[in-house]
This record gives C-alpha cells, sequence and structure tokens, in this order.
C-alpha cells in the first residue's frame, strides 16, 4: 500500500466528517491521481504519495487525524517509554505520534527476544492498514462518546513476527 493511497482509504472511512472535505468518498481522479488533500493534511510531510506506507507515517498520519478531524486529545500519561519500546525513538519526528497511537492501541509492537519494537520502517500491508483505520475510527467514536479513559495499553501485547 502506498501513503497515497492510504490516504484515500483514510478520507473514504472518515468521509461523514466536514473536515475531509465533503461528504463523497475519494473522487475517481484523486484515486487515478494516487493523490488526495484535504483540510488536515496541508502542510503536512506524510512522504509522497507514491511511496510505500511504513508503519511511522501510517502512525503520524493516524494521528494527525486523531488531532485535526476527531479533535482527540493527546495522552499526557500512559504513553511508552524507551524502556518498554526499545526503537521509538528511531525517528524523533514520529516518536510523539508513534507513542500516542501505541498507547491507544492502534498499532502494536513486535516481540524480539526480549524486546518490544515499533518497528517504524516496516511496510504496512493493506489488512494491517484497514484495521488501523477501524482502531483509529473507534478511538473517535469512544472519544466523542465521552470516554476519555479510552486508550489504555493495559489490554494491548506485542505481535510475534
Amino acid at each position: 500500500m502506498t501513503v497515497g493511497e492510504f490516504l484515500l482509504c483514510v478520507k473514504d472511512a472518515a468521509g461523514k466528517d466536514p473536515k475531509c472535505r465533503g461528504t463523497e468518498p475519494a473522487s475517481a481522479e484523486d484515486r487515478t491521481a494516487g493523490t488526495v488533500c484535504t483540510d488536515w493534511t496541508a502542510g503536512e510531510d506524510f512522504g509522497s504519495c507514491t511511496e510505500v506506507l511504513l508503519r511511522k507515517n501510517c502512525a503520524r498520519i493516524l494521528h494527525r487525524y486523531l488531532q485535526k478531524v476527531a479533535g482527540v486529545k493527546d495522552l499526557s500519561a500512559g504513553l511508552p517509554s524507551y524502556e518498554e519500546v526499545r526503537d521509538i525513538y528511531d525517528c524523533r519526528i514520529c516518536a510523539p505520534h508513534i507513542s500516542q497511537i501505541l498507547a491507544r492501541g492502534i498499532m502494536e509492537t513486535y516481540t524480539r527476544g526480549d524486546l518490544q519494537l515499533f518497528e517504524g520502517n516496516r511496510e504496512v500491508s493493506r489488512d494491517d492498514a484497514i484495521e488501523y483505520i477501524r482502531r483509529t475510527l473507534h478511538v473517535q467514536d469512544e472519544y466523542e462518546r465521552g470516554l476519555s479513559h479510552f486508550g489504555s495499553r493495559s489490554d494491548q501485547g506485542g505481535k510475534e513476527n
């Protein structure tokens, strides 16, 4: 999956939100061009629309969606530390986004021996991307319903692989 395809999937899934530029899914024109620009992506550098979607960019996109479209406030407690996720600071720009997405259980870490790793440079499969979008919309729904405690990492475990 590419960055552009992922942004289109997010736009389609969240198309009901007025900040996603209208109520219609991404146009055929957007799909053909492989580009999508909405109010909430303006000024962001998520990578070229033709680049393969990496986990670190996926986390950035989903976190920005939660902030700019859903209005979800960042968690200040329960964020993963370097001791918990050894590669969380491999991308200093991505680290805050990864922390928020992990803390809310939208994405998971991978177990490598005794270590938990985010593996930000790993490609995101289409199935995983769709699941991450589903979880993001669930966080948005829970937040809008006033469940401020939603997003605890208490049931989040590492993925073997």
